[in-house]
């Protein structure tokens, strides 16, 4: 297999195959943005960054209101914030309804994901069923790719990927446009190949991830995937203005609030002293903490080589 490179594009080329011709992709990113900007390492540097990556994922999305605002339904007039998700007006295959009016007439959404973003996934199901009163399934995407599942083109596959390259992630795609379910990716790489493969989809617009363990990314994903869920229940009617209201204004907030959180890195400095001997970890939530329980177990096995585990705090008493 031969390959050349110029300013333009790559060729590819092998004995037996055609000659492919591939257009080189500018990635529009900075020196501050691949550099450890002073952290000891890039993890330190990208929970530091969460704050601002928050800011990017909310940015154009989340916003006040105007009087001659009609872009969100019945509801626009009355609500003082309004969410706008360009990634989601993009008209589905065959149709002349847009990726959101799609969701929102779905019978089922399934996402797809795999690691720290199917836990952000199971964060997603229990907010859009709580606001939106759509019925969700999250699935692990190495485990759904190898099943028969039961797929309708009245489906909406999320499928949910940092890189936008995970293999699974990506079979679980083909497997929606087999069924003729609608697919949206929700993804931090810009032109990766879930976000050109799917048939539309939200950035999460945190920059390049650089650490193995994944830290903002998975922050961005859940504010991504609450915007969504408060998107469509604007769009259904099923939450009221009032409560809308709040919870975005409670949004706007988050990146003070995350800010305010890490300052507290002096104390979780002495409790980690104090738990240094430490061999094994339990970390307990209940509902939709239960999720963030099962992040924080991942992550410290991922980092500290200890043995941890996520349980559902209620169950507990079972053993």
């Amino acid at each position: 297999r031969l390959r050349s490179i110029d300013a333009i594009s790559t060729r590819q080329a092998s004995v037996d195959e055609d000659i492919h011709n591939n257009p080189l992709v500018q990635l529009e990113l900075n020196l501050e943005q691949i550099e450890k900007g002073g952290y000891r390492h890039f993890m330190l540097k990208e929970i530091m960054d969460q704050p601002r990556c928050l800011e990017n994922s909310c940015r154009g999305r989340l916003y006040k209101v105007t009087e001659d605002d009609t872009t969100h339904g019945p509801n626009a007039i009355s609500s003082k914030w309004g969410i706008r998700l360009g990634g989601l007006d993009t008209t589905v295959r065959g149709t002349d309804q847009t990726a959101l009016d799609a969701i929102c007439a779905a019978d089922r959404i399934i996402i797809c994901a795999c690691g720290t973003s199917w836990h952000s996934g199971l964060i997603g199901e229990y907010l859009i069923e709580q606001l939106a009163r759509i019925n969700v399934e999250v699935e692990y995407a190495s485990e759904f790719r190898y099943r028969n599942p039961l797929l309708t083109p009245k489906d909406v596959v999320i499928v949910i990927s940092q890189s936008g390259e995970t293999a699974d992630t990506l079979e679980a795609v083909r497997i929606a446009r087999e069924y003729g379910a609608l697919s949206i990716g929700i993804v931090n790489t810009v032109g990766s190949t879930i976000a050109r493969d799917t048939d539309a989809g939200i950035y999460l617009h945190a920059g390049p991830e650089i650490g193995v363990a994944s830290t903002k990314a998975f922050t961005s994903q859940v504010m991504v995937l609450t915007l969504l869920a408060l998107r469509l229940a604007l769009a259904r009617g099923t939450i009221a203005t009032e409560y809308f209201d709040t919870l975005c204004e409670q949004l706007s907030l988050y990146p003070k609030t995350i800010e305010r959180v890490l300052k507290l890195n002096p104390q979780v400095k002495n409790l980690s002293r104090y738990f240094r001997l430490a061999t094994n970890f339990l970390f307990l939530g209940r509902g939709i903490h239960y999720p963030v329980a099962l992040e924080g177990a991942l992550k410290l096995k991922e980092i500290s080589y200890i043995h941890a585990e996520g349980y559902p705090a209620a169950e507990m008493k079972h053993g």
